[in-house]
């Protein structure tokens, strides 16, 4: 077993003020701050891949970067389904003839996939706005 303890240290320091100097902008002032159990398990689970204090100097300054949503796979599968009917629709309207008008059948077809196309669409958009507005922590959310 080896006795040898290697130590790693980052130095992500971005000031607030980009227009003030750095020496003026350093980092000196400590806060310390107590959590029972229950807080430390919410603090553990908002925070992800940030450290405790980066994570509550970031959200006391309401610079907490945004919650980027899961892909919705079944509005994605849908959309790719959608996608290659209108391509095969567009390659069957490219290989007729120029002069010859499109059937009505043709209209049809083409009318449904682009309502089909924009409805999954809104309801894609509307639960994505659903989803981030329901599980996104906000930063001046009091803890309970």
């Amino acid at each position: 077993m080896s006795n040898t303890i290697t130590l790693s240290y980052t130095n992500d320091f971005k000031p607030v003020n980009n227009h003030i100097p750095p020496a003026q902008s350093l980092r000196i002032h400590c806060v310390s701050v107590r959590f029972n159990k229950e807080e430390l398990a919410i603090l553990n689970k908002n925070r992800g891949d940030k450290s405790k204090g980066e994570w509550l100097r970031l959200t006391s300054l309401d610079r907490l970067p945004p919650v980027v949503p899961a892909i919705n796979v079944e509005a994605w599968k849908s959309q790719s389904n959608i996608s290659q009917k209108l391509n095969r629709l567009i390659s069957h309207l490219d290989a007729k003839s120029s002069n010859s008008e499109l059937a009505k059948t043709e209209i049809f077809a083409v009318k449904k996939q682009i309502k089909e196309l924009r409805s999954c669409q809104t309801a894609s958009m509307s639960r994505y706005s659903y989803e981030v507005n329901a599980t996104a922590p906000h930063p001046s959310k009091k803890w309970s």
